[in-house]
């Protein structure tokens, strides 16, 4: 029993030996273990020039110098439509052309409701000073006393009816002749001209169609000269003035640029549904062959450049308003430093304090963990002679 017991503390004793190896090795592993290291990818702090840019709050559409949707003008039947689209054709070149043996029916059919009119007017008039004549003779015999007064007022109520158709057969005579005027005008609208020199844009009848007055022919455009309409907010109106270059890009060709000029600002501010205020503003564009009459663009408007500054990538800088950072490597270690900063876009940042020519900031300054005093380990380094985004 004695070595029964001798054997169960010696069991004890082991488990305890055992517990406490573990126990001193997790605390020598923990003391061992190196400490996290965030992978960073770091910017060489340089000097350059900063752009103050005024972009735009919404996208924008490019449009022509001239655009007008041409609609019929009467009422008939197209014979021939002679431009289709994508082509160009000069002022006054014919675009639609009308049934004209329809028209020039109209034409006879209003010159003749003239001549019917004209011999109702003669007719009308004769008759009326025939009524004239009976009804003086009969006022005449009626104050002799040889006709009877009554006779003598109907015959004059005879000749007052004859005069008012006179007047009213002169009345169908006027309108007949408006309405030649109005097929005559109709004849030489027969053909649909181009009113500018340009390209059609779209066309919405096809030849046989007959179309009412008002109805939709085709779409032109002079797209010679090209613009972007676009807005920008109105907090930024003071900063945007005619003649101010533009860099324009496309949503048709990402990465591409196109250097414009701000040509017009709207004179009044506009305010959508959400209470945004925002002022219109017309870019001028160079000639492009890529460019389309509608395609969707952004614009900004360079307000100011400036020059020999020190400056950083917007992604560098964490905070806002006037409290800004930067986290600078140093010893294998992040920093956190307070910045005073210029002009700011989605482009660069100017730092005005806070930083050298030569250090070393972080760029994905929002990376998980990352805090004062973090160790770090630079992935990549962008150094000066890169492009500042």
């Amino acid at each position: 029993m004695a070595e029964g017991l001798k054997r169960k503390r010696s069991g004890w004793w082991l488990w305890l030996l055992i517990a406490v190896a573990v126990v001193g090795g997790g605390v020598v592993w923990k003391r061992r273990r190196p400490a996290n290291v965030l992978g960073v990818r770091a910017w060489q702090v340089r000097r350059g020039s900063v752009r103050d840019l005024v972009s735009s709050v919404s996208t924008g559409r490019i449009a022509a110098r001239q655009e007008a949707t041409l609609r019929a003008e009467i009422a008939g039947r197209v014979v021939r439509l002679h431009h289709r689209r994508g082509e160009r054709v000069a002022a006054g070149e014919p675009l639609v052309s009308y049934d004209a043996a329809d028209l020039r029916d109209r034409l006879r059919a209003a010159e003749t409701g003239v001549s019917v009119a004209g011999a109702q007017r003669s007719q009308a008039e004769a008759s009326a000073r025939l009524a004239q004549r009976t009804a003086a003779r009969a006022g005449l015999l009626s104050s002799r006393g040889a006709a009877p007064a009554a006779e003598a007022e109907t015959l004059e109520g005879q000749a007052e009816v004859a005069r008012q158709a006179v007047l009213a057969a002169a009345a169908a005579r006027a309108q007949g002749v408006a309405n030649v005027a109005v097929a005559r005008g109709a004849m030489g609208r027969a053909v649909v001209r181009a009113p500018f020199a340009g390209m059609v844009l779209t066309t919405a009848v096809e030849e046989g169609e007959v179309t009412a007055p008002g109805a939709p022919l085709l779409t032109l455009a002079d797209v010679s000269r090209l613009h972007l309409d676009t807005d920008v907010d109105e907090a930024d109106f003071g900063r945007v003035s005619v003649g101010l270059a533009a860099e324009v890009s496309l949503d048709a060709f990402p990465g591409d640029r196109i250097v414009g000029s701000v040509q017009e600002i709207a004179p009044s501010v506009t305010s959508d549904a959400r209470g945004n205020r925002s002022i219109a503003i017309r870019v001028a564009l160079p000639a492009d062959p890529r460019l389309r009459v509608g395609m969707s663009a952004d614009a900004d408007v360079i307000a100011a450049t400036r020059s020999d500054v020190i400056f950083v990538p917007p992604i560098a800088v964490v905070g806002r308003g006037t409290d800004r950072a930067v986290y600078t490597i140093r010893a294998g270690a992040a920093h956190r430093r307070t910045v005073r900063v210029g002009i700011a876009t989605w482009e660069s940042v100017e730092v005005l304090d806070g930083l050298r020519p030569g250090e070393q900031v972080i760029l994905n300054a929002n990376i998980e963990g990352l805090a004062d005093g973090s160790a770090v380990r630079v992935l990549s380094l962008d150094r000066p002679g890169a492009a500042p985004r």
